[in-house]
């Protein structure tokens, strides 16, 4: 669409420019074309008006040379010869009128373009031959005897002159008028021809300048828009597919959540099914949990608000975690999981380690779910030239055909999104991976992979200050024993606390929690009431529910804050986002805990908060 956009508006730019350049080169070719078509015409005109005056100048002097003949008749009368003196005096002067007034009209145009032609009568020995013509011809008027010698003499000169002497000029210049009459024609001629050529030019600007960049401007938007409209199909059934899968994968550990819960309420079970239907339904509340975190992570990775919290750790430790948590998947499934370094690694590192943990379990995960026989292995390495920490995940498993390795990277998509699948997944977490990666500096990609053979992923980091690094040769896993949990412990014995929460179901969950460690805990489910137990009663600490009808937990806070309430105030919510901890810490709570929480951490926090109310943290 952006290419579109520029399209149009380059196309616009170039047609103003074009439309004002074209328009003055069409001014400025017209002004010269009609300036050019006038004065050929006007030179058409003068020719014309030559040419005429030549003509008939040029019949008065073959007019006058043929009357004269009729002087050598010696058979005239006298009322013949009157006639005849009367027809040859009005040639004469009419002759001799016209020529001087042809003289005049050349003296008083302009004949730049026919020069030669107009030097032809302004010759002085033509004005000379012109004024001897007229004077002979005067003579033979006068002549008393028509036949006599003198009379022939007179008439010879007359004949010889119209064809050799005056009348030789008149058809030099009639000739020269035909070239220049053919020329002026040839300019009009070529005048036509060279505004086609123009017309033809201009044509071709306009489709150049105007037209083509509108038709690349539509068909590029109909591309686009073709390209968009399959982008956007793809799109929405990626989306129908990725909600069809997360219905799945929150309907399933939500009905044995539900199945179990209903079980443990029968009398008839006995203590190790209980036990177990509680376990079970553990393992899917925090499955769903972890579901509800990707699908948050993701969503800021695309809006471009995560933030990383970096630390020095070491990269034994975080692996030897990573292998205790990670082996029992493994384990249940039968098949090897091996870790171990090629080369010497950096003994710490500086990275988040919270995502970097994340992203392994993400990566060996997946290896893990579609390896069914064989082995997992996760090799470590440093490369010191580009300053790059490597993990390689290799496995025996399935592998990825081509197809699927093109899309495996694209949030809600799947290699196998059919009903019939037989792995489950939302497919969030090789992107949520790769996200993570590249906003640590690294990258994840699919460096081989064979169906039914195997698959190797790769994952780096940029490891920083590589001065300081201390490097050894290896590393070594071990598996701890689970931690037990202690229940009942009395650490909060006598201790006054007030839990508010809308939600009466939460609010007693919490208040079993924190007297099975010895508080004593009151309920407030609004904000009023919430208010009138603190102003009435000694509480030791507050839990207080951001998200409530009527009055929310802010405005909660401020009411308590402004009637100097000492004791620490900590936000128990739902709201798990870093902006909205970050909200609750400028407002002034004490503490943010984020829901659902377990027992052992929901009787820590509080322990925490009343030893050091003034430390901000969040659980």
């Amino acid at each position: 669409m952006n290419k579109a956009l520029h399209l149009i508006k380059t196309a616009k730019q170039k047609f103003i420019l074009f439309s004002i350049v074209g328009l003055g080169f069409i001014i400025l070719i017209a002004a010269g074309t009609l300036s050019r078509q006038r004065s050929i015409l006007e030179d058409q005109k003068t020719i014309n008006e030559f040419y005429s005056n030549v003509s008939r100048q040029m019949n008065l002097i073959n007019n006058i040379s043929s009357l004269s003949k009729e002087f050598e008749r010696t058979n005239l009368n006298q009322d013949e010869l009157n006639q005849l003196r009367l027809n040859f005096q009005t040639l004469v002067t009419q002759f001799s009128g016209d020529y001087f007034e042809f003289k005049k009209w050349i003296d008083e145009n302009d004949m730049t373009h026919l020069s030669e032609i107009s030097e032809l009568h302004s010759r002085p020995e033509q004005v000379e031959q012109v004024n001897l013509f007229i004077k002979k011809a005067r003579e033979l008027l006068e002549t008393k005897r028509p036949a006599s010698r003198n009379t022939k003499r007179i008439v010879r000169y007359l004949i010889d002159s119209s064809r050799d002497g005056v009348g030789e000029a008149y058809y030099q210049a009639s000739e020269n008028l035909s070239v220049a009459q053919s020329s002026s024609l040839s300019s009009l001629n070529q005048m036509g021809i060279l505004l086609v050529l123009i017309c033809l030019i201009m044509v071709l600007m306009v489709w150049w300048f105007v037209f083509r960049p509108l038709y690349t401007t539509v068909l590029s938007q109909h591309e686009d828009l073709a390209d968009a409209l399959l982008k956007a199909r793809s799109a929405s059934r990626s989306k129908t597919e990725f909600l069809a899968n997360i219905s799945h994968e929150i309907r399933t550990p939500m009905t044995a959540i539900v199945g179990y819960a209903d079980i443990i309420r029968r009398d008839s079970i006995s203590k190790d099914e209980r036990d177990d239907a509680i376990k079970i339904i553990n393992q899917n509340a925090s499955h769903l949990l972890g579901l509800i975190d990707e699908i948050l992570d993701i969503s800021k990775i695309e809006a471009g608000k995560f933030d990383f919290v970096s630390t020095d750790i070491s990269l034994s430790t975080l692996l030897n975690e990573v292998y205790s948590l990670i082996h029992v998947k493994a384990d249940e499934k039968g098949i090897d999981l091996k870790f171990r370094n090629q080369g010497k690694i950096p003994e710490t590192i500086s990275t988040d380690p919270k995502r970097l943990k994340q992203i392994l379990f993400n990566l060996l995960g997946n290896a893990i779910k579609f390896t069914d026989e064989g082995y997992v292995q996760l090799t470590v390495s440093y490369n010191p030239q580009t300053e790059g920490l490597y993990f390689h995940i290799r496995d025996t498993g399935k592998g990825i055909d081509e197809e699927s390795q093109k899309k495996l990277f694209r949030p809600f998509e799947q290699g196998d999104t059919s009903g019939s699948r037989h792995h489950g997944g939302t497919g969030l977490g090789l992107v949520l991976s790769r996200g993570l990666a590249r906003g640590m500096g690294g990258d994840v990609k699919i460096e081989y992979s064979k169906v039914s053979v195997g698959t190797i992923m790769e994952f780096h980091l940029s490891v920083s200050d590589t001065d300081n690094l201390k490097l050894v040769n290896e590393f070594s896993t071990s598996v701890s024993a689970p931690e037990v949990v202690e229940t009942g412990s009395e650490k909060l014995k006598k201790t006054q606390i007030l839990v508010v929460d809308d939600a009466k179901e939460n609010a007693r969950l919490f208040k079993l929690y924190l007297e099975d460690d010895g508080a004593e805990v009151e309920l407030a489910t609004g904000g009023v009431e919430a208010i009138e137990k603190a102003k009435s009663m000694p509480f030791d600490i507050i839990l207080l529910d951001l998200q409530m009808p009527g009055m929310d937990g802010f405005e909660v806070l401020k009411v308590l804050k402004e009637s100097s309430y000492k004791s620490p105030i900590i936000a128990l919510t739902a709201h798990a986002m870093d902006e909205e901890k970050e909200n609750t810490k400028v407002a002034g709570f004490n503490g943010h805990i984020t829901k659902p929480v377990k027992a052992d951490v929901l009787s820590k926090a509080v322990d925490s908060f009343i030893k050091e109310p003034n430390d901000f943290r969040t659980f």
